[in-house]
């Protein structure tokens, strides 16, 4: 059976069964990879197979792709596997019945399901690394919710120097001063297009720390579960004055909305 490369960096190649469809993927399964794999797979409805075993990353793209496959295949009353892939994501989408069978690689079978905070942090992670890409940004934050102080946390960071993550290693939810503060009491995106311009910032510590730190704009996108809670924050900076367009907005969107499918 011979590999077509479909994008660079991924190789796939569909192997039709009477019985079931097996999909056979090599490479990183990134941003780019799902949206060529998800070609591959909009035909195929029942018993399909996904086969990761020569996968070397999956990502938050990827995770949410089978998430999304699985609730396809389902709804055609088919059954979905996925072969050669051992992830706490997906580990946990067949714990809770959303994934018919997950083999995994040989001698990682014992492992128990990663906590959920260790989770989170990974999906947050990736959900920053993807804003950063497709807005350009050479700074950003993720933040995730601790609802004892109900209060939203640092957990990964791009750019940014210790005065700026002190400051806001912690913000209250309702803060005046902060874009994550404001967009998690709005449950709604905030962009700040000049911060030495905006209400939001004039007259507040915040913005002697965001002067200091070079940021001159910042978009904060609240990361909302699927039951409608507040989870986290995805914050990227740019060091000039910016305006986000439709098309950065939608793609922002989207890796907030893919972060909040994913966190437990």
């Amino acid at each position: 059976m011979g590999w077509s490369v479909s994008v660079p960096g991924i190789e796939v190649s569909v192997a039709a069964q009477p019985e079931r469809t097996v999909v056979h993927v090599a490479g990183r399964l990134d941003e780019d990879a799902v949206v060529a794999l998800r070609q591959q797979l909009a035909d195929h409805h029942r018993c399909l197979v996904l086969d990761f075993s020569r996968v070397s990353f999956v990502g938050m793209a990827g995770v949410a792709l089978v998430e999304a496959v699985a609730e396809q295949v389902r709804a055609a009353g088919g059954e979905l596997e996925v072969w050669g892939v051992d992830d706490p994501r997906l580990r946990q989408m067949h714990e809770s019945g959303r994934l018919r069978a997950l083999c995994r690689h040989a001698g990682r079978g014992a492992e128990t399901t990663a906590p959920a905070e260790s989770r989170n942090r990974l999906v947050m992670r990736e959900a920053l690394a993807a804003a950063l890409r497709v807005t350009g940004a050479p700074m950003g934050n993720a933040q995730l919710l601790d609802s004892a102080s109900q209060s939203l946390r640092i957990t990964t960071q791009r750019g940014f120097h210790q005065p700026f993550l002190d400051f806001f290693r912690r913000v209250e939810t309702r803060a005046h001063g902060s874009t994550c503060g404001t967009a998690a009491a709005q449950r709604s995106a905030v962009y700040v297009e000049d911060v030495r311009e905006s209400d939001l910032f004039v007259g507040t510590p915040a913005a002697e720390v965001l002067e200091d730190a070079g940021v001159r704009a910042v978009a904060s996108l609240p990361v909302m579960t699927a039951a409608g809670d507040l989870a986290g924050m995805l914050s990227t900076h740019f060091a000039r004055p910016t305006v986000w367009t439709p098309e950065v907005r939608r793609e922002l969107a989207y890796v907030a909305e893919a972060a909040g499918r994913l966190i437990r």
